[in-house]
């Protein structure tokens, strides 16, 4: 016996969006004859969250564990294929379906008063996210997972067969995503003081009255400077931005160079994730009316070098345009990472937001210092603008107070007459006999 789901085209959807149909079939090859009560396919998702405390014992080793759990059934659409029952001769049964995917669920944390990053009530459905943070002292993960699960009961304890279909669901945006909008961001202040600066080296009587006394004129000169890079605050994967890099000098001692020569030799964007989890305690620490258990991580999702090999810049703070077309998703993935990034993320126990890390090389030429500069600053990552799939999931996308409402449905069955044998099953040859509603 065998039995598996096949959906339509699966090599052309990778992932799936709120509002389409999942259509397939579910092929159960029977070989030899057994009693079928019934068949049906369940469409299910959920978002699970988990925390497990590592506490140390005696001399050093690990003591018990302490697990933490929570599970919220977002829906489940459970659709029956065959009733029985029959005792049904050896063949091969292909049972279509169709299963649309929701556009919004009602969250509902059950047996738990504690806050969750969101309020009860209805909600976008979540995209597919898949989250791990492993440390010293815990082991932390956060999943919204969907999944098909097809079964065939014969009506006992025994000879059930099911197997499972992983759905990956992304979310797409109901309007086009705002013009991206350049902001600055500030580098922290730089300041290289160096002997190399000098005009002339100093004598040695210059050296001992430098030690001995304030004068201004032998202190040792310096580059002092503010710098910033200019990116928006959101901004889409499929939406291309400029970028722009910005300097200002400031002399702090007679003796520092009026209008020192600056290039920018590199500029490396790093798009980082930052997941947060929360789970309501074991039954133990829930007693104690204690908090639910929270935690955090950050991730490398995405990196992008933007060529701008010595590049001159204006020391008075004006802004040099490195490029007009930064696009996300051109950006090289992370290890372990997918495409498309999943955006700025909020459900009950789990929600995901997006930092920049920006780091620059700005050398001085004459003597070849480098400053090396590092800034981060939060990002909105939007999700994808999707015009027809937006137009075909229709006004149910873009009011809030509209839930696809997902039920036990029994529609009309295909029929099957356990009398009727094909030449093929009656000589004890296996048949295909393909039933459809």
């Amino acid at each position: 016996m065998s039995l598996r789901i096949e959906l339509d085209d699966p090599g052309q959807l990778e992932h799936y969006y709120p509002g389409q149909e999942l259509r397939g079939n579910v092929i159960f090859q029977l070989l030899k004859q057994r009693k079928i009560a019934t068949a049906s396919i369940v469409f299910r998702g959920k978002i699970d969250t988990e925390y497990i405390e590592h506490r140390r014992g005696a001399g050093g080793n690990h003591g018990p564990r302490s697990r933490s759990h929570e599970v919220i059934r977002l829906f489940e659409y459970s659709h029956t294929l065959f009733k029985g029952p029959f005792d049904v001769p050896p063949q091969t049964f292909s049972w279509p379906f169709t299963i649309a995917i929701p556009t919004h669920v009602q969250y509902r944390r059950t047996g738990n008063k504690s806050p969750g990053f969101i309020t009860d009530g209805v909600s976008l459905l979540p995209p597919s996210i898949d989250w791990k943070d492993y440390a010293i002292t815990h082991d932390a993960r956060g999943r919204i997972k969907y999944k098909l699960v097809a079964r065939v009961d014969s009506g006992g304890l025994f000879k059930n067969e099911d197997t499972e279909l992983p759905i990956t669901i992304f979310r797409f945006a109901t309007v086009p995503p705002p013009k991206p909008q350049l902001l600055k961001h500030e580098f922290p202040n730089q300041c290289w003081s160096s002997r190399e600066l000098r005009d002339q080296p100093h004598t040695l009587r210059q050296k001992f009255k430098h030690i001995t006394s304030d004068d201004p004129k032998l202190k040792t000169p310096c580059i002092a400077l503010k710098a910033w890079v200019h990116f928006p605050l959101q901004l889409a994967q499929h939406q291309k931005t400029a970028i722009a890099f910005s300097i200002q000098h400031s002399r702090v001692t007679p003796n520092d160079p009026e209008a020192p020569d600056l290039v920018l030799d590199s500029l490396r964007l790093y798009l980082k994730s930052h997941t947060s989890i929360t789970v309501v305690r074991n039954s133990m620490r829930a007693a104690l009316n204690l908090t639910d258990q929270y935690c955090a991580g950050r991730a490398d999702l995405a990196s992008h070098s933007v060529a701008c090999q010595g590049t001159r810049l204006d020391l008075n703070g004006k802004e040099v345009c490195l490029s007009d077309d930064i696009c996300l998703a051109d950006w090289q993935l992370a290890k372990n990472q997918s495409r498309p990034v999943v955006g700025d993320l909020d459900t009950y126990t789990l929600k995901r937001r997006h930092l920049m890390n920006v780091q620059a090389d700005v050398r001085y030429p004459p003597t070849g210092h480098v400053f090396q500069l590092k800034t981060e600053f939060r990002i909105e990552v939007l999700d994808e603008y999707m015009p027809e799939m937006a137009q075909r999931a229709g006004n149910r996308l873009g009011q809030g107070g509209q839930v696809t409402r997902l039920e036990d449905v029994d529609p009309e069955l295909p029929t099957y007459d356990e009398d009727v044998r094909s030449p093929e099953a009656e000589s004890g040859g296996k048949a295909e006999v393909e039933t459809k509603s």
